[in-house]
């Protein structure tokens, strides 16, 4: 019975090199800057601003479903466990992008239909980002586990509404439009604590599977989309 528990517990940490490299194409061509990417990504913006200003927690699980910003923060966490500072400087640019469209999403529903009396909670506590950071870290790891092990791929949904990535940054731009610049700031902090600890989180993962092996498909890779 050890034996056998030792196996299993071993076998989690080995991927075979065909599903790495599949697993890096994958993420880096899902992380293309394309029509694609930025329509869902300009629709989950609605979707969740609109469920943030109509206090809907549905309507904004529904938004964080659509967007396709955790793919990105994931092929980050690959190029810095891999050193690969052409992908790096590439995704990062795209996350800035998709962070301005979310605020301009955001800020242009709050000033056409205004700020209820209800919406949102400003909660500036260390309690608050803490929690959210220890989220964001496990649900990096679980993503990451998830794109590399595609038996377990079903729970990307899950881990998509878990990370909370678009809801802060929709609230930035809702307070901003508010003129309310400490719970937008606060909200900004908590999207950096999200984004951090996905990555983390990722970089250990794909370190412990040892995806620095694929560092020349990512060349071959980040190539052929430049």
């Amino acid at each position: 019975m050890q034996k056998d528990g030792q196996k299993s517990g071993a076998s989690i940490l080995r991927v075979s090199k065909a599903a790495q490299y599949h697993t890096v194409k994958e993420l880096l061509e899902e992380s293309k800057a394309n029509s694609v990417y930025y329509t869902l990504l300009v629709l989950s913006s609605f979707i969740v601003a609109c469920g943030l200003l109509l206090d809907n927690a549905s309507i904004v699980i529904g938004g964080m479903l659509v967007t396709p910003m955790l793919t990105p923060v994931l092929a980050i966490a690959l190029a810095i466990s891999v050193g690969e500072v052409g992908a790096l400087r590439r995704i990062g640019i795209l996350i800035g992008k998709s962070f301005l469209i979310v605020i301009a999403a955001s800020v242009l529903l709050t000033l056409v239909f205004g700020l209820p009396q209800n919406v949102l909670t400003f909660e500036n506590t260390v309690r608050t980002a803490v929690l959210y950071f220890v989220v964001a870290l496990v649900s990096g790891v679980a993503a990451t586990f998830a794109w590399a092990r595609k038996e377990v791929a079903a729970v990307l949904p899950g881990i998509a509404i878990a990370v909370s990535l678009v809801p802060p940054i929709s609230a930035v731009g809702i307070w901003l439009s508010a003129l309310q610049f400490d719970a937008a700031r606060f909200y900004f902090l908590v999207f950096l604590f999200n984004l951090f600890g996905i990555v983390m989180g990722s970089v250990v993962v794909f370190s412990l599977l040892k995806f620095y092996r694929t560092e020349k498909t990512i060349e071959q890779k980040e190539a052929d989309i430049g």
